[in-house]
């Protein structure tokens, strides 16, 4: 036999009136069925919990001990319930997820913006790292979704295309190029370029769409953050080549964008997570994040990002 969470109620409630009478009352039972429940209560401790006479009710020693234990059991009892409420009404909990830097910088604050103005009580958790790392936290199950470009063609993940973006040409204000209203990448590769890493899906493309078009690139440097590539594109070092979403991290007063063409390189970035129900907190994020494309988030580049019909 196992006590049940009425019948510690009802020892607290009898203890706090004194009153077989008055308890039954206010707990909403018959006396004799009330004192049963105290009767099976006691049968579960192996104690009495209460001296009883004709005029009061008093707690016996167990039964002293045993008042701070059952009020500390209806506290956790009840606040276990509350915070599943909470859990699912998205008032608490934790959100974690993995982007690129770009994403990280460029999409994401909107939407954690509205996210949280929405559910103030749920922790967010941003890891921006490179698209290893972002496979490799989602197959983990570090984080409940990643943002990236592509699938890991893996079994245990999911792969959910979000947007495609275009790569665009960042260059000085006043340099030649400028004066055009699109770049082909044979006339970028006249020039000195900066770059990401090699270990990047940024410079991966890059160097794609230059073996695509069989033109040569000089890259001058690799850089590991695009604050660097802003940087040593303002002081006249060299141009660079970056997707559009990368535009709201880069630009600056001395800096334009142009589009790039001939051929038209575009990578598409999307939702990669495990095959299985997200938290409610996760499913909450992601449905603001699918939503994000109907705000029209980017109108200053809206030419060279599209949202897929399951973001907008």
């Amino acid at each position: 036999m196992t006590a049940q969470i009425r019948q510690v109620e009802a020892f607290l409630m009898l203890a706090q009136t004194g009153s077989f009478s008055e308890a039954s009352r206010r707990f909403g039972l018959s006396q004799p069925a009330f004192s049963l429940s105290i009767q099976r209560l006691e049968e579960v401790l192996g104690v009495r919990l209460f001296h009883r006479t004709s005029r009061r009710v008093k707690l016996t020693a167990e039964g002293e001990a045993f008042l701070p234990m059952a009020s500390g059991l209806l506290r956790n009892w009840t606040g276990v319930f509350e915070e599943m409420a909470d859990l699912t009404a998205v008032r608490r909990g934790r959100v974690a997820l993995a982007a690129l830097p770009s994403i990280a910088a460029g999409l994401l604050p909107p939407v954690v913006l509205e996210f949280t103005r929405k559910h103030p009580g749920v922790k967010l958790e941003i890891h921006d790292v490179l698209q290893g790392e972002v496979i490799e936290l989602v197959r983990s199950g570090r984080v409940d979704f990643g943002i990236s470009v592509g699938s890991d063609d893996s079994a245990e993940t999911e792969f959910l295309p979000l947007l495609d973006d275009n790569f665009v040409a960042l260059l000085r204000h006043d340099h030649p190029l400028a004066g055009h209203d699109r770049i082909s990448w044979e006339a970028l590769s006249r020039h000195p370029l900066v770059s990401m890493t090699s270990t990047t899906s940024v410079r991966r493309l890059t160097d794609f769409t230059f073996a695509e078009a069989r033109i040569g690139a000089r890259f001058l440097s690799e850089v590991n953050h695009l604050a660097t590539i802003a940087g040593l594109v303002a002081a006249g070092y060299a141009l660079a080549a970056l997707p559009a979403l990368c535009l709201p991290v880069v630009l600056r007063p001395d800096l334009e964008w142009r589009p790039l063409g001939s051929p038209v390189a575009r990578r598409t970035l999307g939702l990669l997570r495990l095959r299985h129900s997200p938290s409610v907190a996760a499913e909450a994020f992601l449905q603001e994040l699918l939503g994000i494309g109907a705000r029209n988030p980017f109108p200053n580049f809206a030419a060279e990002i599209s949202f897929r019909p399951a973001a907008q």
